[in-house]
């Protein structure tokens, strides 16, 4: 009984198990049938838009010369300052005083805000103290030292002013011609004696005449013009004679024992004062006078740098309790960004760090500054790249080398790197350049004059778009050259594929086909 029971169950099931394949095997092929259909009209489509861009395809195109360049592109970063520097009470307090406010421009040592001066360690106070006192020795010490030098100079002049007066005493005896000179010298010196005597002699006569009358007026001044000739030739024979005169001598020697007294005096300043502060006591109160300076300071926030006031935490009554050994002493007052220039942080793929380098040029542009374009240079390129999600990353930062007030720390920022740019360069579109039968040189086909075709071998260089710069000289601007047609479009085998939602040309790569793998950001595409 109970085995027949059994059979009867296991008919049951067997029965069940059949029409459930039967009905998959019906959705199998329903979906097969689909899938085929679905190929055929898609290649059927496919074939259509290949025979209608081959009828729109223009047979041939003209040798062309301009600049081509190949761009990176793509890579995002954002807008940091040149530096920026944070700013931490030191010590305890009442803030008294901030005199800054954010967008001010400040100097390195301006004081921003400081503590109430009631609220503060008496070790401030003290420090105060120290430093004044350190600062008056020193100012001595200075001084001492100033006045030294002083009397180091004071005592050279002295000694090239002995020298230069003994040289002109020396000098008063000198004979400075040979006797035909000196005998012409002598000879003017009698002609201008002789003449004196006639217009003495001339004036005498007139003399007693009316001081207006013009006889008297005139030979007095033929006279004095007489002896002042006289006078000259007299100077000039003794001095090439070297003869002087008392007056002369007198004055020499007078100079020569100022000069002297001078020296002597300088000499003994020099000496009195020679033994002064030593380096090493000058170095030690710097010392102590600039740690008494540093102790003072905390109770201060000073600029550190030129730059501009970015962050303002600091308030007019804020309680301050600093401790040394708490982890979280450290309270900001304020921010200082030095605005002077601009940087960008960005990454490049380990694909195209090689063709970065430093100097080169990029171009900026930003979401927030629409329809306007900046320049950079690339000033420091990372040695060591960083693994990201199975992807090499290289660190590269770029300079802004214009700036505007529409530009903002914190500003996320467009570059574009010229990777390669050829100017005034030959080039043809890819379609015309093709392999020959050796499969290595390439050809493009030259229309000619009698309307046939002549292969041309070419070397090419850079690719831009879809462009090839051509480098050799065997073809020139508006030469004619022919483009194949096109041959193929989408992968049917993909376009199948996506039916199912797959992806067969990259398959498992999160629909980024040719990508890095699990979908990791490239840091930039070529154009």
């Amino acid at each position: 009984m109970e085995q027949t029971e059994k059979k009867k169950v296991k008919r049951k099931i067997g029965k069940k198990a059949l029409i459930t394949i039967i009905i998959l095997l019906v959705i199998l092929l329903a979906i097969l049938g689909y899938g085929y259909y679905y190929y055929q009209r898609t290649t059927a489509l496919i074939q259509q838009k290949q025979a209608e861009a081959s009828e729109l395809e223009p047979d041939t195109a003209k040798v062309e010369r301009g600049d081509l360049t190949n761009t990176l592109e793509d890579i995002s970063g954002i807008v940091r300052s040149n530096q920026s520097v944070y700013l931490y009470w030191q010590t305890s307090g009442t803030v008294s005083d901030v005199f800054v406010e954010a967008g001010d421009e400040v100097k390195k040592g301006d004081v921003l805000a400081e503590l109430d001066r009631s609220t503060i360690d008496s070790s401030i106070i003290d420090a105060e103290v120290t430093k004044e006192q350190a600062e008056e020795k020193l100012e001595r010490l200075y001084t001492s030292t100033l006045t030294l030098e002083q009397a180091r100079t004071k005592m050279v002049q002295a000694k090239k002013a002995v020298e230069d007066a003994q040289k002109g005493v020396d000098a008063l005896g000198i004979v400075r011609a040979d006797w035909i000179e000196l005998g012409v010298k002598y000879d003017d010196y009698q002609r201008a004696i002789e003449a004196y005597e006639v217009a003495k002699k001339n004036f005498d006569a007139v003399k007693m005449l009316d001081l207006d009358n013009v006889t008297r007026v005139m030979a007095l001044a033929r006279m004095e013009s007489a002896k002042s000739q006289m006078d000259s030739a007299k100077a000039q024979y003794n001095w090439y004679n070297g003869e002087a005169e008392e007056i002369d001598i007198q004055k020499a020697d007078a100079a020569l024992k100022l000069a002297q007294a001078q020296l002597d005096d300088a000499v003994r300043t020099y000496n009195r004062i020679k033994d002064g502060p030593t380096d090493n006591q000058i170095r030690s109160l710097q010392a102590e006078a600039d740690a008494a300076a540093a102790t003072v300071n905390t109770a201060k926030i000073i600029a550190p740098i030129n730059g501009t006031i970015a962050e303002v935490e600091a308030k007019p009554y804020d309680v301050i309790t600093y401790e040394s050994a708490s982890a979280a002493r450290d309270k900001l007052a304020l921010r200082i960004d030095d605005l002077s220039s601009h940087y960008i942080d960005i990454t490049v793929t380990e694909l195209d760090i090689n063709n970065v380098h430093l100097g080169q040029q990029v171009t900026i542009t930003f979401d927030a500054i629409p329809l306007r374009e900046y320049k950079g240079t690339i000033v420091n390129i990372s040695n060591a790249g960083v693994v990201e999600n199975l992807s090499v990353n290289f660190d590269l930062t770029v300079r802004m080398e214009e700036t505007d007030d529409s530009i903002k720390s914190g500003m996320m920022a467009d570059v574009a790197i010229v990777t390669e740019h050829a100017e005034n360069a030959l080039y043809v579109p890819q379609q015309a350049i093709s392999v020959a039968e050796d499969g290595i040189t390439r050809v493009v086909q030259k229309l000619m004059a009698d309307g046939s075709y002549a292969e041309i071998p070419v070397t090419v260089g850079m690719t831009s778009g879809t462009n090839v710069q051509i480098t050799s000289e065997n073809l020139k601007e508006g030469d004619e050259v022919r483009l194949s047609k096109v041959t193929s479009m989408m992968n049917t085998n993909m376009n199948f594929s996506n039916m199912f939602g797959g992806n067969m040309r990259n398959p498992g790569m999160g629909g980024r086909p040719g990508g890095a793998p699990g979908g990791a950001p490239s840091g930039g595409r070529r154009r």
